[in-house]
C-alpha cells in the first residue's frame, strides 16, 4: 500500500475542511415544535454561569426539531434553554441540546461548544395532531402533545443568539482548559408558523433534571418550517473558576448512574 493511500495519514491543505462549519453555512431546513413558558426567576439565576445574567423575564424555550442538512440523512434535534443576557446582547443559554446522531453531537460540541448529548428524539405530525418527545437513557425528558389551531403571523427574517461555553476537561483531572464564551448566531427565515393548543410534560433522568425548570405559565406552542444559517464566534475568554461549578451541565456525572433509582418509564 502506498503511503498516499493511508487515509489516517496527513491531508493536503485543500482537504483540511471543517465540515461542521461548511454544513451550517448552507441553509438548514427544519420543522420544529417550539414551547415557551415562564419559570421562577431564581431558577434561571441558579443555572447561569458568569458572565451571563438573567434576561428581563424568566423565559424558557424548548424546541424539538426534524433537521435536514444537505448531504446528510435527516436527524432529530432538541434545545432546552433559558433566556439570558451577556452585556447588551440578549439570547438563550441551552442547558441541554440532545441529538439523535453522533455526527451532530460531536460536530456541535467540538466546533461551537454546544452542550450536545445523544438521545432519542421524535417529532411527528399527522394532519393537525402533533407529538414530540425526547427520551434519554430510557427516561422521557420532554413530551409535547397538541393540535394545530391555525396560522400565526410569520416573523421577519431574524438573528437569534445562543450562548455556549467552549472548554475541555483537563487531562489530569484538575479543572478545565481554555474556556471561552461563544455566540451561536442563527440567521432564520420562516416559511410557515402555526399555533398549537397543547401541553408540555417535563421528566427527568439521573443526568438530566429538566423537571427542575418548573413550568409556571405556558406562553406558546407553535409548529414552524424554517431555514437557518448558523454562525459561531468567540465573544470572550472566561475564567475557569466561573465555569467549574457548572461543568456537570455539559459532561454527564456518571456516578449518578450508580445510585439506586426506579426503573425508567419507556415511551
Amino acid at each position: 500500500m502506498s503511503v498516499n493511500t493511508v487515509r489516517y495519514g496527513p491531508r493536503p491543505p485543500e482537504a483540511r475542511v471543517d465540515h461542521e462549519i461548511d454544513a451550517t453555512k448552507a441553509p438548514i431546513a427544519t420543522e420544529a415544535v417550539t414551547v415557551t413558558y415562564l419559570t421562577d426567576p431564581e431558577i434561571v439565576a441558579a443555572v447561569l454561569p458568569k458572565p451571563l445574567e438573567p434576561a428581563a423575564e424568566p423565559l424558557v424555550r424548548v424546541q424539538l426539531q426534524r433537521v435536514q442538512i444537505e448531504g446528510r440523512p435527516p436527524f432529530g434535534s432538541a434545545v432546552f434553554s433559558v433566556a439570558a443576557r451577556h452585556g447588551d446582547v440578549d439570547g438563550d443559554y441551552p442547558l441541554l441540546m440532545p441529538q439523535s446522531t453522533e455526527q451532530s453531537v460531536t460536530g456541535g460540541r467540538e466546533t461551537f461548544g454546544e452542550p450536545k448529548k445523544m438521545a432519542d428524539i421524535r417529532v411527528a405530525r399527522a394532519a393537525d395532531d402533533v407529538t414530540a418527545t425526547v427520551v434519554r437513557l430510557g427516561y422521557p425528558l420532554v413530551t409535547v402533545r397538541g393540535r394545530v389551531t391555525g396560522p400565526a403571523e410569520l416573523p421577519p427574517d431574524q438573528v437569534n443568539t445562543e450562548f455556549y461555553f467552549k472548554f475541555l476537561r483537563a487531562p489530569d483531572g484538575d479543572g478545565i482548559t481554555d474556556p471561552h464564551l461563544v455566540y451561536g448566531e442563527y440567521h432564520r427565515h420562516y416559511e410557515l408558523l402555526e399555533n398549537i393548543d397543547g401541553t408540555i410534560e417535563l421528566g427527568e433522568s439521573p443526568l438530566d433534571p429538566v423537571a427542575d425548570i418548573a413550568v409556571r405559565q405556558l406562553r406558546s406552542i407553535t409548529w414552524c418550517r424554517r431555514r437557518t444559517v448558523q454562525v459561531g464566534r468567540i465573544a470572550e475568554r472566561v475564567p475557569a473558576e466561573w465555569l467549574l461549578p457548572y461543568v456537570h451541565q455539559r459532561y454527564d456525572d456518571v456516578a449518578l448512574l450508580a445510585a439506586p433509582r426506579p426503573e425508567p418509564t419507556r415511551v
